[in-house]
């Protein structure tokens, strides 16, 4: 049995893993959305993802999962439900304040938004399917506004 040199194992290795966990053909233009919202004018920090959990909903093909993200004393819980092409963001911030939510999706420039209820809650809508970003304006003028890194629904 003869060694392979390290460039031939490296070869395999890499044929293997192209063939087996190919890079999936949206990531490249998702990733180029996300690159283009960084560069923006915008002045943003961007929230912490803490977490990140997927559940299987209903027997339609309807997928639902959180996310969380973490911002100073803010913490933003979000639950995001797909269906037939559209998606639906019911989230949480808590400690509750009043402000306002913003939907920037990554290669559209259609925006929706949401206040904020006294209880911390909001819900944006028939958002469309792609890379995303929320951004959360205080309406309190001596706190910036934030928003969350691009994710993609």
């Amino acid at each position: 049995m003869s060694e392979l040199s390290r460039d031939a194992l490296l070869e395999i290795v890499r044929d293997v893993w192209e063939r087996h966990d190919p890079v999936p053909e949206h990531l490249v233009a998702a990733m180029q959305a996300a690159a283009a919202l960084a560069d923006s004018d915008l002045d943003l920090e961007l929230m912490e993802l803490v977490e990140r959990s997927t559940e299987l909903v209903g027997a339609r093909g309807s997928t639902s999962y959180t996310l969380r993200f973490v911002h100073g004393d803010t913490d933003l819980l979000l639950r995001i439900a797909v269906d037939n092409g559209r998606s639906r963001v019911d989230g949480w911030i808590v400690p509750p304040e009043p402000m306002t939510i913003r939907a920037l999706p990554g290669e559209r420039p259609d925006t929706h938004e949401a206040v904020v209820s006294e209880s911390g809650r909001f819900a944006l809508t028939d958002l469309p399917i792609g890379v995303l970003r929320l951004r959360l304006e205080p309406h309190d003028t001596a706190r910036p506004a934030f928003a969350t890194p691009a994710f993609e629904i």
